[in-house]
C-alpha cells in the first residue's frame, strides 16, 4: 500500500505544472502593427470573424478581425513603442523646438547640427518624430 501511495504522490508531483506570470499580451496584426495590453484582468472573446480583447481593470480594449491577426504572445515587456502613427507636418519647425532628443532619450544641445537619423522634437506638450535624410 505504501508503494502505491508513493507512486501516486510521485506521479501527481510530476503532473503539476507551473505557469509563469506575464504582464502583457501583445497582438501582432498582418500589417506589422503591435498592440500590447496589460494581462492582469484580461478577457478574450472570439466572435464569428473577430477577436475582442479587453481589460476590466484598465479599460484597455482592442477588436481585430481574425483575418488580420498574425500572432499573439504573452511577455513581461510592453512591445509597443508608444508611437501610434506618423504624419507629415510641415508646420512644426525644428527652430521652434524646446528640446531635441535622440531615440535613446539623450537630450541634444540646442546648437547641435542634426546628422542623418531619427529624432524626437518637443515643443510645449507636443512631441513629434523627425527623420533627417
Amino acid at each position: 500500500m505504501r508503494k502505491v501511495l508513493l507512486l501516486i504522490t510521485v506521479l501527481f508531483g510530476m503532473a503539476t505544472a507551473h505557469a509563469e506570470e506575464y504582464y502583457y499580451l501583445t497582438i501582432v496584426e498582418t500589417d506589422g502593427t503591435k498592440t500590447s495590453l496589460t494581462a492582469v484582468g484580461l478577457s478574450l472573446t472570439f466572435g464569428s470573424d473577430e477577436l475582442t480583447v479587453s481589460n476590466a481593470y484598465t479599460d484597455e480594449s482592442k477588436t481585430i478581425a481574425l483575418s488580420h491577426l498574425a500572432s499573439m504572445n504573452f511577455s513581461n515587456n510592453d512591445e509597443t513603442s508608444g508611437i501610434r502613427s506618423i504624419q507629415a507636418d510641415a508646420t512644426f519647425s525644428i527652430d521652434e523646438a524646446d528640446a531635441v532628443y535622440t531615440l535613446q532619450g539623450q537630450k541634444l544641445p540646442a546648437s547641435t547640427p542634426l546628422q542623418k537619423g531619427m529624432y524626437l522634437i518637443r515643443k510645449g506638450t507636443t512631441t513629434k518624430k523627425l527623420q533627417v535624410r
